[in-house]
């Protein structure tokens, strides 16, 4: 799950929510916060605290964005109270909450064990995968499109690391229109975080993967693009920091 850093409010006050649109899609493009599927129609303006249980209308820190899928599923479940029961992309470090083996999202509940031997980050990434049914496998029938679009994403992703490799060793300025041509195809094609992974051998990709989605959070990663073993980053001072 992409952890995104969207900056301070970039209004003093809208008149309604959806307002926000615009703003949101500046900063951390129009993907859903969630399960990363770009959102290519009706962009959802996605309230952290549910509206209907309390949480901020307009206010930027209440504001990601979901597709209708997500949206749906988080439906009306988070709650003031309940809110710290979860991770959320735009406060903690999700990208390593989660693991994207062959394309299919799980709890990377190793690592976080690792970091957090109280188990609460755990549970917490638990929450959020639960919160969204993050891992849904449709049946026949079923009209959700995560699973299909994530699983194509994943392939192109594998054949363009394919191409990659070939490259390598031809000249700089091809390297670069393939390296061009591969980002081009991941920011349209969306699921950030399986192009991460199918790539995490390949420093000069991931760097670009970070530069080209916007908002990502680079606090999270490294100078190579690895993902940091760290499960949150402080927002006010920007310096890493660990849970325990």
């Amino acid at each position: 799950m992409r952890p995104v850093d969207k900056g301070e409010s970039p209004y003093e006050k809208i008149n309604k929510y959806q307002d926000a649109l615009p703003y949101l899609e500046e900063k951390i493009g129009l993907y859903c916060s969630y399960c990363e599927m770009p959102i290519k129609h009706v962009p959802e303006i996605e309230h952290v605290v549910s509206k209907s249980k309390g949480g901020e209308l307009t206010a930027w820190k209440n504001l990601n964005l979901g597709c209708k899928y997500c949206n749906s599923r988080k439906s009306s479940k988070t709650t003031p109270d309940n809110k710290t029961d979860y991770l959320w992309p735009d406060e903690d470090n999700t990208a390593i909450a989660y693991l994207y083996t062959n394309g299919f999202p799980m709890v990377n509940k190793d690592v976080l064990n690792e970091l957090d031997t109280t188990g609460m980050y755990f549970k917490k990434a638990q929450n959020t995968y639960d919160l969204v049914e993050l891992g849904w496998i449709p049946e026949k029938g079923d009209k959700d499109r995560r699973f299909a679009e994530r699983n194509s994403a994943y392939y192109k992703a594998k054949s363009s690391l394919k191409n990659w490799k070939h490259v390598k060793d031809a000249p700089e300025w091809f390297q670069n229109d393939m390296k061009e041509q591969i980002i081009m195809t991941a920011t349209a094609d969306g699921f950030f975080s399986v192009w991460m992974t199918v790539f995490s051998d390949e420093p000069q990709i991931l760097l670009a993967l970070l530069d080209q989605f916007p908002g990502t959070r680079r606090g999270c990663y490294d100078e190579q693009g690895k993902v940091k073993k760290i499960c949150f980053v402080e927002r006010k001072s920007k310096v890493d920091v660990n849970f325990q």
